[in-house]
């Protein structure tokens, strides 16, 4: 009776083994049929069973599963569970038949839908989303390209940008510099932006080497887009290369001598290499080619005002590049000791502090009119407006019009 008993024991654990085997084969015929529901349910039958749990196929064929899953509902989430039965799959059977003959086309499925999981949180601004989706999707690829199975999936050009920008906005600012960085250096084309972005990730590293490379090479790759040329005149000017700024800003003003927002442009620009301030907007010592560079800005200046006579911004700048050259020179005479108060000096200053006064007056003027014309200002012009009154209103104390100066206080109490 024993030696039965045995033999019987035996015979039930091969017909257990056996039926759960037969569940992994069910699963797979109910996967044909589309059944996704009665598949899922016999492959975790079957990875409940010691005897098929960690079989290779058992966990081939429950990625399967959810990849047919995730295909149908565009879920990652599936997707990415898919991908984990396949790692298992071949962590237990590297060689495993069915992975040699088909998981290139299955890993690029889950690939795709995680991918474009990642380009619909794109487009609804979901950048911690698209973010991580895009992520994933590059994990399955680097897993997939890493087993060499004879196959590998391509690197998608547009998703590493995609992904680089997606890290950006979500403020992931070191993986947003290396897929930025790649989506370079496979010369993706798609969108200029990828420079504009990558160009200023590396100014605001503080690698200006690279910030120059980059703006050089999206001017390379898109020419007529010119952005870029007023990223480089933002480098020099912030890196303190004003030779080879003021080089792009005449080549510009050569290409456009009768647009009045190239003029102008090239005017305050020129006003500003003149005039230098810090961070905190203090005053920085003159270059040495102060004049040279005074007598440029006002002659653009006055050029931008024969394009356009009526511009309250032109007129202010013109305005206030006589003003504070009267201020710079009525420090010279307060500077004076006061026995040289008299002096044929003194005399000189003060002087040119009255024609300078006198000779930005009508530009204020002109400002004002043609700022209280507009009627609502965008805030910069509220800021310019503002500075227009009080300069109005100094000059008004200078030659002692009184009427005018509580004319010019209504206004700015207007302006608060």
């Amino acid at each position: 009776m024993k030696k039965l008993l045995v033999s019987f024991l035996f015979c039930s654990a091969g017909l257990a083994a056996m039926a759960q085997r037969s569940k992994v084969n069910s699963a797979e015929d109910a996967l044909k049929n589309q059944d996704l529901e009665k598949a899922m349910t016999d492959i975790d039958a079957a990875l409940q069973h010691e005897k098929t749990k960690d079989d290779a196929k058992t966990w081939y064929v429950k990625g399967k599963v959810l990849e047919a899953m995730a295909t149908k509902d565009k879920s990652p989430a599936e997707a990415l569970a898919a991908f984990d039965a396949y790692k298992a799959a071949l962590d237990k059977n590297a060689k495993l038949p069915e992975a040699l003959l088909e998981m290139n086309q299955r890993m690029f499925n889950l690939y795709a839908t995680v991918g474009n999981a990642g380009y619909a949180n794109l487009n609804d601004q979901k950048w911690d989303s698209a973010y991580v989706n895009f992520k994933k999707a590059f994990e399955i690829a680097d897993y997939y390209n890493s087993k060499e199975l004879g196959g590998t999936l391509p690197t998608d050009t547009s998703m590493t940008f995609y992904l680089g920008y997606a890290a950006q906005q979500a403020g992931q600012k070191e993986d947003a510099l290396q897929y930025l960085q790649k989506a370079a250096d496979l010369q993706f084309k798609g969108e200029p932006a990828l420079y504009v972005i990558l160009a200023q990730a590396y100014e605001e590293k503080g690698d200006n080497a690279n910030w120059l490379k980059t703006i050089e090479e999206g001017k390379k790759v898109f020419p007529n887009d010119k952005r870029f040329n007023d990223m480089e005149m933002i480098y020099y000017s912030k890196t303190g290369k004003t030779a080879e700024l003021l080089t792009m800003l005449e080549k510009k003003m050569e290409e456009n001598p009768n647009d009045f927002q190239t003029v102008l442009d090239y005017a305050i620009r020129v006003d500003n290499m003149a005039n230098p301030r810090d961070e905190k907007g203090e005053d920085m010592a003159k270059p040495d080619n102060y004049d040279e560079l005074m007598t440029k800005a006002e002659n653009a200046y006055k050029k931008a005002l024969e394009l356009d006579a009526a511009d309250p911004t032109a007129n202010f700048q013109l305005g206030a590049l006589y003003f504070n050259r009267a201020v710079g020179f009525n420090k010279e005479l307060n500077a004076l000791p006061s026995k040289e108060q008299s002096s044929p000096k003194a005399k000189e200053l003060q002087g040119k502090v009255e024609e300078l006064m006198n000779t930005a007056l009508p530009y204020f003027e002109k400002a004002d009119a043609g700022f209280a014309a507009k009627g609502s200002l965008e805030p910069s012009d509220k800021q310019t407006y503002e500075s227009c009154l009080y300069a109005l209103q100094k000059i008004y104390a200078i030659k002692n019009e009184t009427a005018k100066v509580a004319e010019v206080k209504k206004k700015l109490d207007g302006l608060q």
